[in-house]
């Protein structure tokens, strides 16, 4: 099955980036809605978990990264775009 916006992703993103990162959903953040309830189960009280983000998504990942009592900090790419979301235990 092709993705309505896999034309629209440069070749080296399309054929090697998995499936699931790429396609989360209608908006794309269905993957981050699983995997931050269960990070503060999995965290130690002094450990961090880095998400990658796109660099639209900060916003929607913060948010549910503060609602499962998280603090939430971002760090930038090279190109200065929003990209990594580190979350530690409040």
């Amino acid at each position: 099955m092709v993705e309505p916006y896999a034309a629209e992703l440069p070749r080296d993103v399309a054929e090697w980036e998995p499936h699931a990162a790429l396609f989360a959903g209608p908006d794309g953040l269905d993957a981050y809605r699983d995997i931050v309830p269960w990070l503060g189960g999995q965290l130690r009280p002094d450990g961090i978990a880095c998400l990658e983000i796109g660099w639209t998504q900060r916003a929607a990942v913060t948010g549910f990264a503060e609602s499962a009592g998280f603090a939430v900090t971002c760090r930038p790419d090279l190109a200065g775009r929003d990209r990594c979301l580190v979350l530690s235990h409040i």
